[in-house]
């Protein structure tokens, strides 16, 4: 037992025994009650645990007090979240445009660099020649080509014969304005240069 509970239960019996004790001030008297104290405060010490654990039980677990602390703890979350929100929301919009800046002002940095490149007669007309296939009078130009690369179609010849634009639109609005006319049951039409 503790101390300041065994000074309560030495209280509780001293007034106990306050009442049933003698007038008179003798030490035997005293050394009896706090002995009877000593003794009956082991056994009030017990009841008053017991007691106190009732008690503690049959406090109900959910009480005015952590009610409305639950109400105010609630208000506060509610009115810290949105501005917590936004925050966040800016923080993350301020990130992407410093990202964005970034982005920019190293494109920025390569077109300063190349126009001071372009501002170099050598470096266009090494562009020139390597872009265009230009080559500089009394020199020899070479294409090479990859050979991963497939070559170029080559212009075959073909046995029909090269008609101008203006033949073959007038060809094909004749055809049109023939084609709303019957025409005479003919035979297969067969082109002239057809193998027989």
């Amino acid at each position: 037992m503790s101390g300041p509970a065994r000074r309560a239960a030495e209280r509780q019996a001293a007034r106990r025994g306050a009442t049933t004790r003698p007038s008179s001030g003798s030490t035997s008297a005293r050394s009896t009650t706090a002995r009877t104290a000593r003794s009956a405060g082991t056994g009030a010490d017990a009841t008053s645990t017991r007691t106190a654990r009732a008690a503690v039980a049959a406090r109900p677990s959910l009480t005015g007090r952590a009610v409305v602390l639950a109400i105010v703890l609630a208000l506060l979350v509610f009115t810290l979240a949105v501005p917590a929100r936004s925050l966040l929301k800016q923080r993350a919009d301020i990130n992407a445009l410093r990202a964005q800046n970034a982005a920019t002002q190293a494109r920025v940095d390569d077109l300063t660099v190349r126009e001071e490149r372009l501002k170099d007669p050598a470096y266009v007309t090494s562009l020139v020649r390597e872009r265009l296939h230009y080559v500089l009078p009394g020199e020899v130009g070479y294409v090479v080509l990859d050979p991963n690369e497939a070559p170029a179609p080559s212009a075959a010849r073909t046995d029909t014969p090269v008609t101008a634009w203006y033949s073959s639109l007038w060809s094909a609005v004749s055809t049109t304005d023939q084609a709303g006319q019957p025409q005479p049951a003919t035979g297969i039409p067969v082109r002239p240069n057809a193998p027989r």
